[in-house]
């Protein structure tokens, strides 16, 4: 049985993507093309500016045809391809990519938004509350999204599912999310004083998808080896034992 650790999980994270760059650069792309249109459907529907500092006259007049459409890709199509690159990544844990997978959610619409849209709602209460409880149901129910589509579980059956499969294994997890957290706070912070005093949105823009393009591939591989190990560590442990049949 592999080892259940945050640095093994990192490791085979950087393999994974070593081995699968392009598969998993393409993937970063596209969320990064559907990112971009979400900012140009706010400024064409009157929400906001973009790029900085190009306020007009049509910002102050919303369109309701455009900000429909902002809200369905905020919340129905960017969650999906979120899922569809955590599931991505997982194939090429397993070497199985082929980038269409990204597109899987797809065919599993309402229970892969159900369970991500769940798991969410259980992570804002959990730090309304405090941010230990926060913390802990994050962790706890982290992978409902990616078992939805991965074992094509009901949104119900997947955080059921993920709060077993991580059962022991939080502090391993937490570690792993925070190694995550702090490398991208790192970069993030070179990036914000690179453009510090700059009023050039275009260099800003850059660093950030550089950023993306550097940890996304990376972390998003190391989370689905987590994810494959733990479900493998529990299938393992629960498996019947046929002398006791016998």
């Amino acid at each position: 049985m592999r080892k259940c650790t945050a640095g093994s999980w990192l490791s085979e994270g950087w393999r994974a993507f070593s081995q699968h760059r392009w598969l998993l650069l393409s993937g970063v792309l596209i969320l990064l093309v559907v990112s971009l249109l979400q900012q140009l459907l706010e400024r064409w529907g009157g929400l906001i500016t973009f790029p900085p500092g190009t306020e007009t006259a049509a910002a102050s007049s919303p369109n309701g045809f455009l900000l429909f459409m902002d809200y369905f890709v905020s919340l129905v199509i960017r969650p999906l391809l979120d899922v569809g690159y955590q599931f991505l990544a997982l194939r090429a844990v397993r070497d199985e990519g082929a980038l269409g997978d990204m597109l899987a959610p797809f065919r599993l619409p309402l229970p892969v938004l159900g369970a991500y849209w769940l798991t969410h709602i259980i992570m804002a209460l959990g730090f309304l509350l405090l941010v230990i409880p926060g913390v802990i149901w994050t962790l706890r129910y982290m992978f409902s999204p990616l078992l939805a589509v991965d074992k094509r579980r009901g949104a119900l059956k997947a955080l059921g599912e993920s709060r077993l499969i991580t059962l022991g294994y939080s502090r391993s997890l937490l570690g792993l999310g925070l190694v995550y957290l702090g490398l991208f706070l790192f970069l993030g912070g070179v990036g914000y004083l690179l453009v510090e005093g700059l009023v050039r949105w275009e260099l800003a823009l850059l660093i950030s998808s550089g950023v993306q393009l550097v940890i996304k591939p990376w972390f998003a591989a190391s989370f689905a080896a987590a994810y494959r190990d733990l479900d493998e560590a529990f299938r393992t442990a629960n498996r019947p034992d046929p002398e006791s049949d016998a």
